[in-house]
Parts: structure tokens; C-alpha cells; sequence
């Protein structure tokens, strides 16, 4: 800006919108004022024009620093400069001649009255002389009226608030309104000094009491706010009324004293005639003699529609300024002290100050060094509170509080002597709050040595900086809090027992605390130079990476939880693995974003959970080992119970035939379910083991059928369940299955649908072939269904279909686990559906059996059954049965009494055995393998030794222990034995023939 210009500034004030016009034309009516306006709102450039600038400027940057070296901004001012001094001259000149003409008409009239008054007749003459006098006086007050217009700024204006100010400053005067605002287009000052117009012209005609009303009139056309006074006074002069009665808007004189002057209603008339409003005398009524009504157009939306937020230079520069003190975080002070500064280069001969609520208590200095150093002293620390001054009475009720003067205000009177004492007369306090959540930061106060009260321009330029204190105490607040957080975060860091570290999103480690540092075995200035990833073991890097990205396209908002990831370190220090948990979250920086990320060694806790789990599987173990031991108890002891109860009946009485016949049958059925029961449990370890043995052949799925409804068939009778099989259906299914395998898994379906379907319920037995060609055998029952949670637990190990049900006897539990390993040996599928409260379909599928003569499952190739025969021609030859069990020898000598030509020698130990075989004539060896004195595989390697040409057929339980090498391709029996296809593999052994059929296994199965 150049000097000419800078000195132009000094003397215009250059001001940004309608409201800052409005201000500096109140502070200083004569001052050329230049207006800058939004070249975008006309409106603004009507308002500025009618709240006094001599220059509107539109523009569209209103910024003083981007038209300071503009031409035009000079030519503005000076124009501007210009203009304000010619409204000088003409308004001075006016108010001169005014006044020289009011006088010599005032003299000339008045000596016509006295002229008048002392001649007999009047003279006609000086009677017209005194008419043109009184004539000549209202149009030299009219002729003045555009001098005195000049100075009117026009802004908008809240007739309520400047009516209660007026009654604050009036107590004698009673005030009622029927709304909260009603704003106005006028010039405050004039319509404040009209109010008081009003009041005093009711004073003057001895008025005891007086009222003033507002009132809103929202008829037929535009709203209008209607503000009344009223009062029980003398009433008009008549000699100021005109030809119809009403008094006249003119000045005139009046001899009574006591009379209301004409003045004040001429100067209420030319005000309300400037801002379009109407002013009507009335008669009132019997309590009231007189009522002045002034009738204002009503603004029905300023604040949307015609108030324009603007802000003057200097006060644009000073908050420009203020905020960025707060910015770069300087002291408090300093921001205070500039806020101080600014309002009172906009408020004359104020003196302001900052107080701080400490403790939510007492206030204590912040800023004001306008003030007297010993007037500060005295308030210093004084408890908030009402009646404690007016910033103490402000901080406590949170409202401001107006003290026009503190010699008669109520909550001055501990502070009045203090504040007279330094020439302090009136004190404005504005409670400071916060923006957030209202709470009361300290008080903001503007005082003067003058009685006064702020008018709406103030109000709002206090409001204004008072937000600006809030913002600068707010923000050193919140950034102290800030500086305390880092320090404690920074001490928590460092000392933090689990190890920290700060990464990048790239995965760089910024920032490691030491325990971290001691975790890794590397110091904290090397790990700086890592990427964290590296220092984890490598296979883990993706999961941890994915996590990391899931994280950050979350952003810090994010409410999904983070998983706590468990990985071992790529390098520990030390001799032994090392794993640790990480815990990542993520940090918004002001500048860029980062991961926190918390380690913990979680080795010496992985290494006790999975001890823990260790033994809990070993607890686990040992509760199934007794579960099965008990469940294996009770179907032990059910065919036992049987054999051991018609065996000792056949002891204690005479049976007949009939009887005899029953109850050996009954033995032997009881005796077959024992082994089969013990096939289960050892052909179920063998599944486990790997070393179940099946032949696969053809079978015929009707045989299979019918055997298993014969074995189940009398308990379901027992129950009237019906067992519902078309035996004669004309379709065969011969499928590729072994024969006692698939006849266990009948078994078992039938066992579990019976057990389950309750009295006179039905099962049926179906076979199909399906869509993909396999055959499916399918049993339903009618029983209680199968939850759809339960059908994957039904196939597993010591799992009963409902153990919810006490008291019931609801198998060992091994049925469908055996029958769904069994399929599965077998290259069969099995399955189930089922539906609560209708009933269960148990299904197994087989492929299809054709005319090959070898089929293969796996990798393990199968020989097709041959069909059972018996022996045809008689067999004869010498036998050693190497045995010890005295009944094993018993039934062994009763089994080949059926070979008349067979001779049975026996043997007790190895050695007896051995012996009888150097003896010689022995054409086939029986040997048991729990022999009292050594091993039956000790002595089976003495026979090959002594006579390789010795058939031997080992008797075996299933459970003895193979030798390791084991001889090759001998025959076995298996215990219990099957005497009739025991006897078939003797026969075979004794005639020089092998079996190719399953009576007999080899060690070669054995091992499978």
C-alpha cells in the first residue's frame, strides 16, 4: 500500500459488509466510510448505502490485502473522502442557517404576541405577523430535515431488545410484549432516542405512570410491529391541534409549561416517516388519557433474508491474526492479549480484560493490561457466584450481565468502592464458553469510565471475539492434554513389560520399546533398519500381511475386531523355538498413518496348553477306555448269561429231545453273537490298526438280508415290530462286498432301527438300484427321528443316537462307527436321512457285482468267493494239538469224532509238542500260540527246522503279536473256532488241498 493511500486509511475507514457500516457510522458519524460487498448479494450493497457508506465497492475477494495496491481502492477512498466532506459543509451550513432563521422568526413572533396581547383591538396586522411566524417555524424545521438525515444508518434492529434496554435504564416505565423479536429496518440510535422521545413526552404532561407495548399486527397486507405508549398525563394543548382536533407533527411553543412540547412528536414524525412507518395520537381510555403509537414495517425472516454476516477490516486482520496465534500454539496469554487488543480498537474509550475459571470456582487473571494492576490484583481469585461483580455473577449463571453502572447495581456492591477507586463506572461481562458440551471457561469483560450499556453492534462484535477466547483457551487445553498424553504414553512405551513397536504401513519398524528389543535378542538401532515381517517365521508373512491390509482398508474407525495372531519368531535368540501373539491396531497421525503393533511371548503358555491338552486327552482316553469297558461289559455279559444259564439247566435236570434240541440251540445262538461281538471290537481295532482283512466277492443281497431279519427277527418280535422284506422280489442284486461284513452292517442297521422304533412301530429292508447304477440297501423306521445336528456325530466312536435317554439300553455305541468303517473297507458308501418325528432311512451302497472273476479295492487285489462244500471223501491221518486249555482239547476231541479215521493226539507245552513231532507220524500240527512254557512261534520255527513237510494250522485268539520276519502263507483259525469250517480246513490240510474261500486266514492277512 503506498503512503498517500496508507494516510487515505487513517482518515476512511474501509469496512467489509453492511453491518460493519453500520458500526463505525454510529461511532463516527462524520467519517468517510468505504463498503466492500459480496459482488455476488446485491442485497448487500442496499444495505451498506443505507446504513451510511458513502462508497459501496462490489467485489468479489473481500480481502483488504488483494486490493491493497488497486487504483480503484484509492479512487474510493478519496471519492469517499470527498463525499463525507460535502455532507460536512451541506449538514453544517443547514443546521447554521437553521438556526439563524429559527431564531429571527421565533423574535419576530414573539414580539407580535406581545403586540398583540397589549393592543385593544387586536391588530389585524400583527395577528398575521404571528401566524407567519408559526408558519415560517415548521417549515424551517422541515427545510432541515435532509441535514439531519444524513447521519441515519439503517440497519436491522430488534425493536424488543431496544425497548427492555430502555426500561432496564427507565425503571419507572412498564414494558410489555407479545413476542420474543420483532426486527425492523432502522437506524438504532434514532429509534432508541425515539423510545426515550416518547417516555419524555409523556413525563412532560405530568405523567404518574406510563407503559410502553409491543405488539405484532399479522393482517390483511405486510406484518407490522406496533410499539405504544401510553400514560395518565395532561393530554395535548388544543393550541397544538389542527383544524380537525389532532395534534400536529411541527414544532410550536406552548405558554404552559406543563404542556407537551411539539418538537419531540416532529422529530418522532420525521424519524418514522424516513423508515416508512406511521405515528397516531389517540385519546386512550379511562385509565389511560393518552396514547403515541408508532406503526413500524415488520421483518419477517432478517436473519435468512436480509441480515448479511460481515466483518470490518481490522476485525477480519485481528481474528486472521488470533487464529493463528492458536495455530502455532503460542501462549495463551499472547492469544488473549490480541483478542483484548482488538475489541477494544473497536469499542473507544473501553478498557477489557479476560478472566479464567479455575477449578470450575474461582477466576483468575488471563489478559487486560488496560486495567489498573492494582484493580486486577483486588479481583483476582474471586469466587464465582451471584452478586460477586459481574463476571463473577456471568461465570456463575452463565449469562451476560450488563452493569450500566456499578454504583447501583446489585452485584457491584463489594466491588464498587474498588471500582470507582479507578474511575470505573460501567462493567459488561460475557460468560466465555465452550463449543463443545457448554462448559464455562471464564468470563470476557468490557469496561468504561462512563455509565453505558452496549448497543447491538457491540453485542455482536463481544459475541464474536468471545467465541474466538473460547477457541484459544479450547485449543491450549486440548494441546497441553495432548503434551501430558504423549508423555505418558512415551513413559508407558518404554516401560511396558510386553513388547511395542510402531510400523509403517509397508511393515518398517519406526519405533521399538526395549522389552521388544530383548525379546528379539537385537538392540533397539538395528531392529530400525528391519521390516517386521522378516523377523517372523516365513510361512506366517502372508497371513500377517492380509491381516495388516484388511486393518488399514478399514481405517482407525473400524469397529471389526482384530484377531490375535500366534506365530513363531524366523530367527530366536537362543536354542529353542520361540512363538509370540501379535495385536495390531491402527494409529491416525496428523501426517500419515501407522500400525501399533503389541508382541508377547506366548512360548512357556503354548507349552503349558499343550501339556494341558495332553492331558486332557489323556484323561479324555482313559474316561472312553472305561466308557467302552463298561458298555463292552454288559454285551459281554448278555450272550454269557445265556450260554452259562441253559448250560447249567442241561446239568441240573433231564432234558428232553425237544428241550435238549432248544437249549443247545440257544447256546450256540448265544455263543455265535459272543464271537460276533468280539469280531466287532477286534475287527475294529484292526480298522484302526490297518489291518482288517476282507474278501470281496459276489454276494447275493437277499442271503445277506435274510440272515441278518433271522439274527434280529426275535427282537423285534419281542417288541410287535414288524420287519417288513419282499423275499421273493423278482429283481436279484448281487453285489461286490464281503459276505460277513456286509452281514455285520445289516446286523447293525437292523439292531439300531429295532432298538430304536418304539412298540408296533414297523421297519422295512429295500434294495434298488440307483440312477448311477450302485446298489442300495435301504432300512426305515417308524421311531423318533434324528436331530439334523446329531447325523455327523452319528458314525463316530462311543456315540449313542440318543443319550439323553437314561435307562435305555442303546448298544456299546460301536455299531454305526464299525459299519461305516466297514463299507469303507469294502468300497461301499453309507448314509442316512432322517426326519424328527417321522423316522430315520439308514442306507449302504455297493457297486454292482458282473462276471469278472477279480475285482480290485484300492490297491489290494480280491479273489471272488467260491461256494461252501463239504467234504466227500473221508479223511484219515494223525493230528498233534498242541494245546493247554483242557476245554479247547475237549472240543477238539469231540470235533473229530466226526473223522472216525482222524487219530487226535495232544500235547500241553512246547516241549511235550516238541517231542512228539521227533517222535515222527505226524501228518498234521494244531497249534495254539499262548503256550505255559515258550512262545507256538518258537515252536512253529522248530518244526520248520526238523520237518519242513508238516502242515501246520495255527489257533489263534487275533491278539497274539506276529513274529517279525513272520513265516509266509500259514494257515490260521481263528478263536472261538467254527468247528464246521474248522473241520472243512482240516479235511483240506489232511487230503493235500488249500481253501480258497475265507474258513481259514494266512499271515499274510494277518498282517494287513
Amino acid at each position: 500500500m503506498t503512503s498517500d493511500l496508507e494516510r487515505s486509511v487513517r482518515e476512511c475507514r474501509i469496512v467489509v459488509g453492511p453491518d460493519a457500516v453500520s458500526t463505525h457510522r454510529a461511532n463516527a458519524p462524520d467519517a468517510p466510510i468505504v463498503a466492500l460487498v459480496d459482488a455476488t448479494s446485491p442485497i448487500q450493497a442496499v444495505l451498506a448505502q443505507a446504513a451510511g457508506a458513502d462508497i459501496v465497492l462490489p467485489t468479489p475477494e473481500l480481502e483488504v490485502g488483494a486490493l491493497a495496491e488497486s487504483p480503484g481502492l484509492a479512487l474510493a477512498v478519496t471519492a469517499a473522502e470527498a463525499i463525507a466532506n460535502r455532507r460536512r459543509e451541506v449538514a453544517g451550513s443547514a443546521r447554521q442557517v437553521g438556526h439563524d432563521l429559527a431564531s429571527t422568526v421565533n423574535v419576530v413572533g414573539l414580539a407580535a404576541d406581545v403586540a398583540i396581547s397589549g393592543a385593544t383591538p387586536p391588530d389585524d396586522a400583527l395577528t398575521h405577523i404571528a401566524s407567519l411566524a408559526r408558519s415560517a417555524d415548521a417549515d424551517i424545521w422541515r427545510a432541515g430535515r435532509a441535514s439531519r438525515s444524513l447521519r441515519r444508518a439503517m440497519t436491522v434492529v430488534d425493536v424488543v431488545a431496544v425497548a427492555r434496554g430502555h426500561a432496564l435504564a427507565a425503571p419507572d416505565v412498564d414494558i410489555a410484549t407479545t413476542v420474543e423479536h420483532a426486527w425492523v429496518f432502522a437506524d438504532e440510535r434514532e429509534l432508541t432516542s425515539t423510545l426515550s422521545e416518547l417516555i419524555q413526552n409523556a413525563r412532560t404532561a405530568s405523567a404518574r405512570r406510563v407503559r410502553l407495548s409491543i405488539a405484532v399486527d399479522a393482517g390483511i397486507g405486510p406484518s407490522r410491529v406496533r410499539i405504544s405508549v401510553d400514560d395518565d398525563g395532561t393530554g395535548f394543548d388544543p393550541a397544538t391541534r389542527d383544524a380537525d382536533g389532532r395534534p400536529e407533527f411541527a414544532p410550536h411553543r406552548t405558554s404552559n409549561p406543563s404542556a407537551r412540547a411539539g418538537l419531540g412528536l416532529a422529530t418522532i414524525a420525521e424519524f418514522a416517516g424516513d423508515i416508512g412507518a406511521r405515528v397516531t395520537v389517540s385519546d386512550a381510555d379511562d385509565e389511560w388519557s393518552t396514547r403515541v403509537e408508532l406503526s413500524i414495517p415488520l421483518l419477517d425472516d432478517p436473519a435468512g433474508k436480509v441480515a448479511a454476516r460481515a466483518i470490518a477490516i481490522d476485525q477480519a486482520t485481528a481474528q486472521a491474526n488470533i487464529l493463528e496465534r492458536v495455530v502455532r500454539q503460542a501462549p495463551v496469554t499472547e492469544s488473549l492479549d490480541a483478542i483484548v487488543a482488538a475489541i477494544e480498537n473497536q469499542l473507544p474509550d473501553s478498557a477489557c480484560s479476560v478472566l479464567l475459571l479455575r477449578n470450575g470456582r474461582t477466576l483468575h487473571h488471563g489478559s487486560g493490561a488496560k486495567l489498573p494492576s492494582a484493580y486486577r490484583d483486588a479481583i483476582d481469585g474471586v469466587e464465582i457466584g451471584r452478586g460477586q461483580g459481574s463476571c463473577g455473577t456471568a461465570a456463575y449463571t452463565g449469562r451476560p450481565v450488563i452493569a450500566t453502572d456499578v454504583t447501583t447495581d446489585s452485584n457491584w456492591v463489594s466491588f464498587r468502592d474498588v471500582a470507582l477507586e479507578h474511575d470505573l463506572r460501567s462493567c459488561w461481562s460475557t460468560p466465555i464458553v465452550a463449543a463443545e458440551g457448554g462448559e464455562v471457561l471464564g468470563t470476557f469483560a468490557v469496561y468504561k469510565s462512563s455509565v453505558w450499556s452496549p448497543d447491538q453492534a457491540a453485542i455482536r462484535l463481544v459475541k464474536r471475539f468471545t467465541y474466538l477466547a473460547a477457541v484459544a483457551i479450547e485449543h491450549h487445553r486440548l494441546f497441553g492434554a495432548l503434551a501430558e498424553s504423549e508423555s505418558r504414553f512415551r513413559s508407558a512405551f518404554e516401560g511396558a513389560t510386553a513388547g511395542l513397536a510402531l510400523v509403517d504401513l509397508d511393515g518398517s519398524l519406526l519405533k521399538v520399546n526395549p522389552s521388544l528389543s530383548r525379546m528379539l535378542g537385537r538392540s533397539e538401532s538395528s531392529l530400525l533398519s528391519k521390516n517386521m515381517l522378516d523377523l517372523l517365521d516365513a510361512p506366517s508373512r502372508p497371513l500377517i500381511r492380509a491381516a495388516w491390509d484388511q486393518l488399514i482398508a478399514d481405517g482407525p474407525m473400524t469397529t471389526r475386531a482384530q484377531p490375535t495372531i500366534e506365530v513363531p519368531l524366523a530367527d530366536p535368540p537362543g536354542d529353542h523355538d520361540v512363538w509370540v501373539s501379535l495385536s495390531t491396531s491402527i494409529v491416525a497421525a496428523p501426517e500419515e498413518r501407522s500400525l501399533y503393533v503389541e508382541v508377547r511371548d506366548i512360548t512357556a503358555s503354548r507349552r503349558h496348553l499343550a501339556e494341558q491338552r495332553a492331558r486332557e486327552a489323556a484323561e479324555a482316553s482313559n474316561r472312553a477306555k472305561t466308557d467302552f469297558l463298561a458298555l463292552v461289559s454288559h454285551e459281554l455279559r448278555t450272550p454269557l448269561n445265556a450260554i452259562l444259564g441253559f448250560a447249567q439247566v442241561m446239568q441240573l435236570s433231564k432234558l428232553d429231545a425237544e428241550q435238549h434240541t432248544e437249549s443247545v440251540d440257544h447256546i450256540v445262538n448265544a455263543g455265535e453273537h459272543l464271537r460276533d461281538l468280539i469280531d466287532q471290537l477286534l475287527d475294529l481295532s484292526r480298522i484302526e490298526a490297518g489291518q482288517l482283512s476282507v474278501s470281496i466277492g459276489r454276494v447275493d443281497t437277499a442271503d445277506a438280508i435274510a440272515d441278518a431279519l433271522d439274527i434280529v427277527g426275535p427282537l423285534a418280535g419281542s417288541r410287535n415290530i414288524a420287519l417288513v422284506h419282499d423275499r421273493h422280489n423278482a429283481d436279484r442284486h448281487d453285489v461286490l462286498a464281503d459276505r460277513r461284513c456286509l452281514r455285520q452292517v445289516l446286523i447293525n442297521l437292523l439292531g439300531n432301527a429295532v432298538k430304536f422304533t418304539p412298540p408296533d412301530g414297523r421297519i422295512d429292508v429295500d434294495v434298488a438300484t440307483t440312477s448311477a447304477g450302485t446298489v442300495r440297501v435301504t432300512v426305515t423306521d417308524t421311531g423318533p427321528g434324528i436331530a439334523p445336528e446329531s447325523i455327523d456325530l452319528l458314525f463316530q466312536p462311543f456315540r449313542r443316537l440318543h443319550p439323553e435317554r437314561p435307562g435305555r439300553a442303546e448298544g456299546t455305541g460301536l455299531g454305526l462307527s464299525l459299519s461305516a468303517r466297514l463299507m469303507s473297507e469294502m468300497g461301499g458308501t453309507i448314509g442316512v436321512d432322517s426326519t424328527v418325528g417321522v423316522g430315520s432311512s439308514f442306507w449302504i451302497e455297493f457297486p454292482p457285482a458282473d462276471d469278472s472273476l477279480a475285482v480290485a479295492v484300492g490297491d489290494r487285489p480280491l479273489a471272488l468267493d467260491s461256494p461252501d462244500t463239504d467234504a466227500v471223501t473221508p479223511v484219515s491221518g494223525v493230528v498233534l494239538y498242541v494245546e493247554d486249555d483242557r476245554a479247547c482239547l475237549d472240543v477238539m476231541h469231540a470235533a473229530l469224532a466226526l473223522r472216525p479215521l482222524v487219530e487226535l493226539r495232544t500235547a500241553s507245552t512246547a516241549a511235550d509238542g516238541s517231542a512228539q513231532l521227533r517222535r515222527g507220524n505226524v501228518d498234521l500240527v494244531l497249534l495254539d500260540i499262548g503256550l505255559p512254557d515258550r512262545s507256538g512261534w518258537d515252536l512253529l520255527d522248530d518244526i520248520r527246522v526238523t520237518d519242513t513237510e508238516v502242515p501246520v494250522l495255527v489257533l489263534t485268539a487275533g491278539t497274539d503279536a506276529v513274529p517279525d520276519p513272520a513265516p509266509r502263507h500259514l494257515e490260521l483259525l481263528t478263536k472261538p473256532l467254527d468247528i464246521p469250517a474248522a473241520l472243512r480246513v482240516i479235511d483240506a490240510a489232511l487230503s493235500g488241498t488249500t481253501l480258497g474261500h475265507s474258513d481259514g486266514q494266512t499271515i499274510d492277512s494277518l498282517q494287513q
